[in-house]
């Protein structure tokens, strides 16, 4: 005897609204990603470019009890980002583990920020699947535990961007004011942006004016000053430094942060070069996910008026999930900079889109049969053509990895682990190809192949991202440089006298011997100034130990350098 409808529905009821419940805590499913041996000092190091630079830079600000201008001349990024580093060391250490945490802090409130523009312009699902998405990209990953501006920005920029679409899709119906309090935060942190990256950040700023531009509404806000008066107090820090340093520098102190993006976006010398370099940077910076790029921009969810009663929310849909990113890609293709982490904050809107596709994938599969006329009608969009473009690329690496392509990386002079680099490959092209396997598996409905084929790709992806940092590509970029900084005598001789360095500047190891040393010394140009006015220790390079012309002993040596004591000068009788 058949239930009644409404026995049977009930408890889908139940665990559809469960579910609903549980999704906004998606985001901390990064957190094992971020967190994986993070706290373990032996598997971190820093890269000395740009990592090194940036806590060293970070502990002048604690070491010389200076806010604004500890640099000997005018330097040419603001200090916002300096700050998050230097606070979070004096809180908890000087160390690579303090200095990295705030940036996996924020790569979780930015996961968290994406969620909730996706809940407001999509759905709740698609704004969970949008996080997961972008945590488990490869390059988001490396610099959600990587010390860099890049990371802290972003996420001012994504809750400036929140505010803007809580007022655009949902506005106050009764209370102005709690709507001009969000336009006014909004402003504050669209121009904190700039105080935490430099005038670099004005790039995704630019990109969302297309998408506030088409609407009359997002014009208005452009007119309120409440907006502007939150851009005004955002800026005063900057304005308070750019003042200091005039102060200190001269009128370098306002020129040095001007010249330093002028001179990024023409540092090749080559105009346009920035297109195919940010094209391939973006494919691979976002495996696992690039390969759905194509088919997302094509998505009905995105484009089909009729997939959506709610026209507004289309409006969002394209402007600010396409033609944002979009406006992004196209001003980076204007200039000759070739730096992959400039392309970051397009990752987040990329990561929406995608999530366009799946949703409404989902949301018309259970209305789809697996026929051949089907399939004929969704044409190269189709799961099938997905999978297919997978397995080509699976197979791809395969053959790389087994074949005579494999024998280049074996005769390079890369210092990559070459052993578990092919595992890790293997390991993607194995999620992959176990992906088609199971849409290619006969007698299932599109809605049975689907599902199970997402949740593989997220759990995939998100198994390869703890794979690269398991095996030491995320987070461990000079071991063997930092074991040989922190051996206990080393350690114990370096903590009572500073070690100046002496013809080392703009060397890599350089940079890790300011960082792990406990005490910072001086940098000389020469061995004469070094005589003249160095302090008892200092390390030099192997190869100009024939400059020093002092009397000395040799404390340590590794890496191509030494680290020598000077010894007293004999009295003459």
């Amino acid at each position: 005897m058949a239930l009644p409808l409404g026995e049977t529905t009930r408890p889908s009821l139940m665990h559809n609204r469960r579910f609903q419940q549980l999704l906004p805590f998606t985001p901390l499913l990064l957190l094992p990603l971020l967190l994986w041996k993070f706290f373990d000092t032996s598997q971190q190091s820093l890269t000395a470019w740009d990592e090194g630079l940036y806590m060293w830079r970070a502990r002048l600000f604690l070491d010389q009890d200076e806010a604004w201008t500890p640099f000997d001349q005018a330097h040419h990024k603001t200090p916002g980002h300096y700050w998050i580093v230097a606070l979070s060391m004096r809180l908890f250490g000087v160390s690579d583990v303090a200095a990295r945490l705030p940036f996996v802090l924020l790569a979780l409130l930015s996961a968290w920020l994406v969620y909730e523009i996706g809940s407001l312009i999509l759905s709740r699902r698609a704004g969970a699947m949008a996080s997961l998405i972008l945590g488990t990209s490869y390059l988001w990953a490396v610099y959600s535990r990587r010390i860099s501006p890049d990371l802290g920005y972003i996420s001012f920029f994504l809750g400036g961007v929140l505010l803007l679409v809580q007022e655009l899709v949902k506005p106050a119906p009764s209370s102005r004011q709690f709507s001009h309090w969000r336009l006014y935060c909004a402003g504050i942190l669209f121009a904190l942006t700039i105080f935490l990256r430099s005038a670099l950040a004005v790039l995704p700023l630019m990109g969302l004016m297309p998408w506030l531009l088409r609407q009359a509404r997002g014009r208005r806000i452009l007119m309120s000053p409440w907006l502007w008066l939150g851009l005004a107090c955002g800026c005063l820090p900057t304005l308070v430094w750019v003042g200091k340093s005039i102060a200190v520098y001269g009128i370098t102190g306002f020129i040095e942060p001007l010249r330093f993006p002028l001179k990024k976006a023409t540092e090749t010398g080559f105009f346009l070069s920035g297109f195919a370099f940010y094209s391939g940077a973006i494919f691979v910076g976002f495996l696992p996910w690039s390969p759905l790029l194509p088919f997302a921009v094509t998505s009905p969810g995105l484009w089909d008026n009729q997939d959506d009663n709610h026209g507004q929310n289309m409006v969002h849909r394209r402007w600010l999930l396409f033609v944002v990113p979009v406006t992004m890609f196209l001003l980076l293709a204007l200039t000759s900079s070739q730096h992959d982490q400039y392309a970051l904050p397009i990752y987040p809107f990329a990561a929406m889109l995608i999530a366009v596709d799946l949703e409404h994938r989902l949301a018309n599969s259970h209305a789809a049969k697996l026929s051949r006329g089907r399939n004929r009608s969704m044409g190269w969009r189709s799961l099938q053509s997905i999978v297919a473009v997978y397995c080509c690329l699976a197979s791809i690496i395969l053959a790389f990895c087994f074949g005579g392509g494999w024998l280049i990386i074996e005769n390079s002079d890369t210092t990559l682990d070459r052993g578990k680099l092919r595992l890790l490959l293997i390991l993607l092209s194995s999620v992959w190809l176990l992906g088609g396997l199971m849409v290619y598996c006969p007698h299932r409905t599109l809605r049975q192949r689907l599902k199970p084929w997402i949740t593989l790709q997220i759990f995939g992806a998100w198994l390869v991202i703890l794979g690269t940092v398991q095996l030491g590509f995320v987070g461990n970029y000079s071991p063997e440089v930092k074991a040989f900084l922190q051996q206990p005598d080393l350690q114990n001789t370096l903590s009572t006298t500073p070690a100046d360095l002496v013809k080392m500047d703009g060397s890599t190891i350089a940079v890790l011997l300011k960082v792990y040393g406990p005490i910072m010394g001086q940098s000389w140009s020469s061995f004469h100034e070094f005589k003249a006015r160095g302090s008892g220790l200092a390390w030099i390079r192997e190869s100009d130990m024939a400059e020093l012309d002092v009397p000395h002993s040799v404390l340590a040596q590794g890496h191509g350098v030494l680290l020598i004591r000077r010894d007293p000068t004999p009295t003459p009788w």
